[in-house]
């Protein structure tokens, strides 16, 4: 069975004019650790928020975007808009609303009803509340549902040149360029021959700098090629004397804050560069 992308690798989920009461950056971190990728994209001076919500589509066409319809923004009513924006809808983004819980049911009837039959939005609508934990729980319901996450688990960070690992095996110090990690795995270059260590062969210490960041952990070689003059290893962290697999849940936290950093930063620039070209066009 063959899947496409969205399938594999889930979509990208962007909070357009978010209330930080409703949907705060913590939330964020705590998404990619359950494997979702989610932005917050602010109404501010840099671009228009409808150029943004065009570029956001232009370069992430399979996105879940959230409005929320609580926002005053400038140009756009959200009724109209989000209409306007389903009916002229070519690529395979989903639209959600969120918005800060009503306090009769029937206000909260008429906007499903008119946001979901009327004008056919994919993603739902969610309502929360101000400072409430269970905020989380309704959006990580609503992202599961359609299938935010791909079939993968975990967001795995591109490492660049700040990135490598060291450990030692038999006696002899061993250096690797790191490639990529996830909160549970990571594959590296090893920059000797990889031939003495075997797969399922454990090691104790390994010293990774994440982008700068140090972590420490043993580790299992799970997986082992060669490809070209590159020896490919994927290890999977282990921690505690009966070798559990996983990090410490501390470093957990620490690596995964890291991640999101990473991943953050590379689709930011990206979108910051499309706003720029919407803004210069605006202008």
């Amino acid at each position: 069975m063959a899947y496409n992308n969205v399938e594999i690798f889930g979509r990208k989920t962007f909070f357009i004019a978010a209330d930080t009461s409703l949907v705060p950056e913590s939330y964020l971190e705590e998404f990619m650790e359950k494997g979702y990728e989610a932005y917050v994209i602010n109404d501010d001076y840099t671009c228009p928020l409808r150029s943004k919500v065009e570029a956001i589509i232009s370069e992430f066409p399979d996105a879940i975007l959230f409005f929320n319809i609580d926002a005053t923004v400038d140009g756009i009513e959200w009724k109209s808009y989000i209409r306007e924006l389903r009916e002229n809808q070519k690529n395979n983004n989903l639209i959600g609303i969120l918005y800060l819980k009503r306090a009769s049911a029937v206000d909260s009837e008429r906007l499903g009803t008119y946001y979901v039959r009327d004008v056919g939005i994919q993603a739902g609508c969610i309502p929360l509340e101000a400072h409430d934990h269970d905020n989380f729980d309704a959006i990580l319901k609503v992202l599961e549902q359609n299938g935010a996450r791909g079939r993968r688990n975990l967001v795995r960070a591109e490492c660049g040149q700040n990135s490598s690992v060291k450990f030692e095996f038999n006696g002899s110090g061993c250096a690797a360029e790191l490639l990529d990690v996830n909160v549970t795995h990571f594959r590296c270059n090893l920059l000797s021959d990889s031939d003495e260590i075997k797969v399922f062969e454990k090691i104790r210490d390994a010293k990774l700098y994440v982008e700068g960041s140090p972590f420490l952990s043993d580790a299992v070689l799970i997986m082992k090629r060669h490809l070209g003059n590159e020896n490919l290893c994927v290890f999977m962290f282990i921690r505690g004397d009966d070798d559990i697999p996983g990090l410490e849940p501390s470093e957990q936290k620490k690596l995964n804050k890291t991640i999101y950093q990473i991943v953050v930063s590379k689709n930011m620039e990206i979108l910051k560069k499309a706003f720029s070209l919407k803004s210069k066009k605006s202008i």
